[in-house]
C-alpha cells in the first residue's frame, strides 16, 4: 500500500460484468458481436459529478439499450478520479468516491460537458439538444439574473463556463440520471447508507467485483493493480504514464477475459477519457496462464 509521503494523483476503477450474466449479450464488451447487435443498441455515456470537497470525479456509463424497446437494460461503470488528500487506503478511498456517486445521484446533480455555441448574429444559443433565442447577449454572465443565464437555468445548466473551444464554450449540463442508471442501481443508490454498502451492492449488481486501478504517485511512478477484497496487487510489467502519453508492457496469468477487460480498461482511460491515440496488442496462452498486454498511448 502507498505510504502517506506519496500523493495519489490518480485513481481509476471499474464495475463490469461477469460471463455469469444470464444474457451474454448485457456484457459491454459485446459491442461488437454481430449476433447482440441485432437486439441491443451500445453507447458510452460520460458522466461527472463533485465530492464533498467539491473535487470533479468521472465515470464512463457503458450502456445497452434493448433496441425493440429503446429501454436502458444494463450498464457497466468505469471511474476515473482525483485523490488530492488522504490517500493512504486505496480501498477507503474508493468508497468515498462511490459515496460522491451516490450523493449526485440523489441530489440530481450528475452532468456531462457539451460544447454550448451562442452566435449574437442570429441570437441563438446551441448544444446537442438544439438552438434557444438570446434575449440579451451583452449581459456579463456574472450579474444575478442576466437573460443568457436564464437560457442555462431553462435547460439545466450549471451556471458556469468552462475552457474555450474552437466550436464554442465547454459546459458543464446537468443531465437526468435515470440517463445512466438501471433500476437495479438505483435501488442501490437508495438504500445504501455508506460508501462500503454501495460498493458491495453494486459488485452484485454488475455480478463481477471492482477490478482495476491505475496509481500514480508524485515521484512519477505508475503501476497498474487488481482489486481482490481490500488489497490492489499489482500486476506485473511495465508502466508509464503523463498527461500526454502512457506505456504499458504488462503480463499475468488470469486468464483472456481478466486480458480483455484490463485491455478495455486501459483503453478507456487513454484513449476514450484522455482522448490519446493508442496502438495495443494482445495475446493469451491456450490455458490462459501466459498472458500480456502490450499498449502505447500519445496525444498528438
Amino acid at each position: 500500500m502507498i505510504k502517506k509521503l506519496f500523493l495519489l494523483i490518480g485513481v481509476y476503477f471499474l464495475f463490469t460484468s461477469a460471463p455469469t450474466l444470464a444474457n451474454s449479450c448485457l456484457d459491454s464488451l459485446k459491442s461488437s458481436n454481430p449476433t447482440c447487435q441485432q437486439s441491443y443498441s451500445y453507447d458510452v455515456l460520460v458522466m461527472y459529478f463533485k465530492d464533498a470537497d467539491n473535487k470533479e470525479h468521472k465515470v464512463h456509463a457503458k450502456r445497452v439499450r434493448q433496441k425493440s424497446t429503446g429501454a436502458l437494460v444494463h450498464v457497466d461503470y468505469d471511474f476515473v478520479s482525483n485523490c488530492t488528500n488522504d490517500c493512504s487506503s486505496l480501498d477507503a478511498k474508493t468508497n468515498d468516491i462511490l459515496w460522491a456517486f451516490r450523493t449526485a445521484y440523489m441530489e440530481n446533480k450528475l452532468y456531462q460537458k457539451v460544447i454550448y455555441k451562442c452566435d449574437p448574429t442570429v441570437e441563438v444559443c446551441c448544444d446537442e439538444t438544439g438552438c434557444t433565442e438570446i434575449y440579451d447577449v451583452d449581459k456579463p454572465l456574472d450579474e444575478s439574473r442576466s437573460s443568457l443565464e436564464e437560457v442555462y437555468n431553462d435547460h439545466q445548466f450549471i451556471q458556469k463556463r468552462g475552457s474555450k473551444n474552437k466550436d464554442g464554450d465547454l459546459i458543464d449540463k446537468y443531465i437526468g440520471r435515470a440517463d445512466g442508471v438501471t433500476n437495479i442501481i438505483d435501488k442501490i443508490m437508495r438504500n445504501s447508507s455508506n460508501g462500503q454498502q454501495v460498493k458491495q451492492d453494486m459488485e452484485e449488481a454488475t455480478a463481477q467485483p471492482l477490478q482495476f486501478q491505475i496509481v500514480q504517485t508524485d515521484t512519477g511512478a505508475t503501476f497498474v493493480c487488481a482489486v481482490t477484497g481490500a488489497f490492489c496487487k499489482t500486476i506485473s510489467g511495465i508502466a508509464t504514464s503523463s498527461a500526454h502519453m502512457a506505456k504499458f508492457d504488462l503480463y499475468h496469468d488470469k486468464g483472456d477475459r481478466f486480458n480483455r477487460n484490463l485491455r478495455n480498461f486501459l483503453e478507456g482511460i487513454y484513449q476514450d477519457g484522455r482522448e490519446m491515440t493508442c496502438s495495443q496488442s494482445t495475446s493469451c496462452s491456450s490455458d490462459g496462464k501466459n498472458c500480456t498486454i502490450n499498449m502505447t498511448c500519445r496525444k498528438y
